[in-house]
């Protein structure tokens, strides 16, 4: 049976999920944290997808993302997270899966934005034990 097709609203802002497999580590160092994000820099850039604000914890992510068109969101996080994929498995030399199925999406409200956006924040503080993480935040005037 074929998957439902995601719902992308390009021009309106998606929170973004996507977990480690097995709920496991997908970012061991700053290093990583860095690689991901130059690799999503690029392919956001290359499919014109903005990304207003982001949260890296060591086993999963958070983004809100605006894509300018409809398929620029699943090529750009698509490509930005194979690509990352493939340079843990090499490094660590390892085969398979990084991530956990697909990536989540959800088109928000304006209502909602502002509430996901401190809501990231606030994780970000109680996650402060947390040896590496990397969060962001860019204002938007709404």
């Amino acid at each position: 049976m074929a998957r439902m097709a995601r719902a992308v609203a390009p021009g309106f802002p998606h929170h973004i999920t996507q977990r480690g497999n097995r709920r496991q580590q997908t970012f061991f160092s700053d290093q990583d944290f860095k690689a991901y994000l130059a690799l999503m820099a690029e392919w956001c850039l290359n499919y014109k997808v903005d990304i207003w604000a982001y949260c890296l914890m060591p086993n999963h992510i958070h983004l809100i993302a605006v894509p300018e068109t409809k398929d620029g969101l699943n090529l750009a996080v698509g490509e930005a997270h194979r690509r990352y994929t493939s340079m843990i498995n090499f490094r660590e030399g390892w085969r398979g899966h990084l991530w956990q199925g697909r990536f989540a999406s959800f088109i928000m409200e304006e209502s909602y934005l502002l509430a996901c956006m401190i809501n990231l924040q606030l994780t970000e503080r109680k996650q402060k034990k947390t040896l590496y993480m990397h969060c962001y935040m860019y204002i938007i005037e709404l």
